[in-house]
């Protein structure tokens, strides 16, 4: 496993971008994975809704790609596309594809990002997994198998910046389900007396009763290691977007009664030479 820190790229820049790993070293086909940051402003996407900021910032980062979106609903569907258009209208979580000329796009707010990229086939997309979509990474590893031929030891993957266990307490109820579903290292009991750090807000408690932290992060490794992807093609953004104020946040934004800052997660086939580092 590879672990690196989004934090020294983003200040004072829009989005930021990293590579992704084979064999614990940047690989070398030229996709890279990206994610915008708070400064960008909501990157929301409803489409019967407008947002000009997004598409403004989008087309920039994208061109002379097109940035291809789907409205996501906690949902573990991911679309297989060859067109710009193969997504419209549609709800889902995840999107894949060869065509090059095409940056897919989810929006995340805590929730975890998960890219994916492979040199042989050509396919790369990205996918929103919050905790009730956990598990879309192996439906993504699936149907790149199945649609593009893709071989699961080639598959490079990334997860990008969300909120991880120093911020996500949770109750009994949702660190059962990650216990029965996933894996068991997922979740630590919040100790008698122990204060999260700040943003993590104990009125999600749904009433009382113990607490824990969960780890999305091992959850989802959990999903792509029996997914058989390899520990040696993934990369993991040490970042929490509800520790760190430069990332929007559902928890920390809405603990203070502020509007959460939604983030658009990208994934790009080409060198990422001029754009590292944001705008």
């Amino acid at each position: 496993m590879t672990f690196l820190e989004l934090k020294p790229l983003i200040l004072g820049k829009k989005f930021v971008t990293s590579h992704f790993v084979r064999n614990g070293k940047i690989a070398e086909e030229p996709a890279f994975w990206g994610m915008t940051v708070r400064s960008a402003g909501s990157m929301r996407f409803r489409w019967n809704e407008k947002n000009p900021a997004r598409e403004e910032l989008l087309s920039r980062i994208a061109f002379p790609c097109t940035a291809v979106p789907v409205q996501l609903d906690h949902t573990k569907i991911v679309y297989s596309i060859e067109e710009k258009n193969d997504t419209f209208n549609k709800i889902g979580d995840g999107i894949l594809t060869r065509n090059k000329n095409l940056m897919p796009v989810v929006t995340v707010a805590d929730c975890m990002p998960i890219y994916f990229s492979d040199n042989e086939t050509g396919f790369f997309g990205v996918v929103h997994s919050g905790w009730k979509g956990t598990g879309i990474a192996a439906e993504a590893v699936s149907l790149a198998v199945k649609e593009f031929g893709a071989r699961k030891e080639n598959i490079a993957v990334a997860i990008g910046a969300h909120i991880r266990n120093c911020c996500y307490i949770v109750n009994k109820e949702r660190a059962d389900y990650f216990v029965k579903n996933f894996t068991a290292e997922c979740v630590e009991p919040l100790k008698d007396g122990e204060i999260p750090c700040k943003g993590a807000a104990l009125s999600w408690n749904n009433g009382g009763g113990q607490l824990f932290r969960l780890s999305l992060e091992k959850a989802n490794l959990c999903v792509l290691a029996q997914a058989g992807i390899r520990d040696e093609n993934i990369v993991v953004a040490t970042d929490c977007t509800c520790h760190n104020p430069e990332f929007g946040s559902n928890r920390r934004e809405t603990s203070v009664g502020e509007t959460f800052t939604v983030q658009a997660a990208f994934v790009k086939r080409e060198d990422a030479a001029g754009v590292v580092g944001g705008v």
